[in-house]
């Protein structure tokens, strides 16, 4: 194994080959991790924490907490309110929050909602309007955008109901849709509210926007002139926009633990008509000491991240020799085994090793498989200084095993003159 000395541990030295017959493989091959989840979503691993990340698919996906795991990380992002076609006028923006789920058990289900951006259906909607809401939860219109979808984790499925008390534990708010503008002349108005937001109220007296969901109850529809108000949010659904039948002008309100209103319609009793008021956005829910709702513009997703405990390891590190003359190399090299019986992988990461005498990091090394389940990590070092230098190694740790940060192994070499 060739090892380079670190420059931050003494003066510059040629790269030596060390022979060690713990370091005698110089790698393993892929082995099967235990603890990973079952998700629908994709999932990377690094070290010992796993990472799911789920996007917007138009249906609910699932996730299957991991044995030995009791709380997740989570990141939701609620999907953006729908543009009004003819002059681009933008829809909500949706939320984004995160917090710790706990009380979890390996083996739940956790259900997997992630909201939808409104959709462009022909004949219902106006030819350049995505006025059908999002999933999970978006409120429609016509000529108007139609309202994001919220996303949330929770307990039981969508075929499930909800109640005044549900299983949800954690929801980001959709954005509320845009309204008509009629007229070049009436522009100005009409933006969908962001999450939490109410919608903008139409320019030219047209109809008002539709009010934002709260913690307690849907945001009321807004008012039109003309006598087609807007519909109020519902628990987890966004109120249509407002207008007769399925001919709704005004933005639909988004989806969220409480719906946003549906906004208000044109105004016809005027020339030119009065713009439609936009829809109102949605409310969050927010686990305990979790953070947010803000507003974000980026695409709704969300993503779940755990941390699997690990099984204890046994560190044996020597120095080589242990007692040298100033400016000849030293070989660090740190084993680690699995702790105990039964284990059937070898410890995989990295070893970082420091002259805790002088502060001076002497570098980070790889495992490489050794025997019986081992694996070990080494540096070349040369010493500036003479007397003692206490040496410590800590291992990372991995999906599988635990690091040793908290109680690291030590050995000490002596530098004489």
């Amino acid at each position: 194994m060739k090892f380079s000395p670190p420059a931050a541990a003494g003066r510059r030295a040629p790269a030596l080959t060390v022979a060690a017959g713990m370091l005698c493989v110089a790698g393993i091959a892929p082995v099967a991790l235990s603890g990973t989840a079952h998700a629908q979503g994709t999932c990377t691993v690094s070290g010992p924490t796993t990472t799911c990340t789920f996007a917007s698919t138009g249906a609910e996906q699932t996730f299957t907490v991991p044995s030995g795991v009791t709380q997740v990380n989570v990141t939701a992002i609620g999907a953006a309110g729908g543009l009004e076609g003819v002059n681009k006028t933008p829809g909500g923006r949706g939320a984004q929050v995160s917090g710790t789920l706990t009380g979890l058990s390996g083996g739940q289900t956790l259900y997997v909602e992630v909201g939808g951006i409104p959709t462009l259906t022909t004949p219902t909607c106006y030819p350049i309007s995505p006025c059908i809401g999002g999933f999970n939860g978006g409120g429609s219109s016509h000529y108007g955008g139609g309202g994001g979808g919220a996303s949330d984790v929770r307990t039981q499925p969508r075929t499930t109901p909800l109640t005044t008390i549900d299983s949800r534990l954690i929801v980001a708010a959709g954005g509320g849709g845009a309204g008509e503008v009629f007229s070049s002349s009436c522009t100005g108005g009409s933006q969908g509210g962001d999450a939490g937001q109410p919608g903008v109220t139409g320019v030219c007296s047209g109809g008002t926007g539709g009010g934002a969901g709260t913690a307690t109850q849907g945001g009321p529809g807004g008012t039109s002139p003309s006598g087609s108000s807007g519909a109020p949010g519902t628990l987890g659904t966004g109120g249509d926009g407002g207008g007769p039948g399925g001919f709704q002008t005004g933005g639909g309100g988004g989806g969220g633990y409480y719906g946003g209103g549906g906004g208000g319609d044109l105004n016809i009793n005027i020339s030119p008509f009065g713009s439609a008021g936009g829809g109102g956005g949605g409310s969050s829910l927010v686990p305990a000491g979790g953070t947010g709702p803000t507003v974000t513009s980026a695409a709704a997703s969300i993503t779940i991240s755990y941390t699997t405990p690990g099984k204890p390891v046994t560190t044996r590190l020597i120095a080589l020799p242990p007692q040298v003359r100033l400016g000849r190399p030293v070989v660090i090299d740190d084993l680690v085994c699995p702790a105990g019986t039964g284990a059937t992988t070898p410890p995989t990461g990295t070893v970082t090793f420091t002259d805790t005498t002088t502060g001076t990091p002497l570098g980070t090394a790889r495992l490489v498989l050794d025997v019986r389940n081992c694996a070990a990590a080494g540096r070349v070092v040369f010493f500036r200084t003479t007397g003692p230098h206490v040496i410590t190694a800590v291992y990372s740790g991995d999906t599988v095993y635990q690091g040793n940060s908290a109680n690291p192994e030590i050995t000490t070499v002596t530098v004489t003159p």
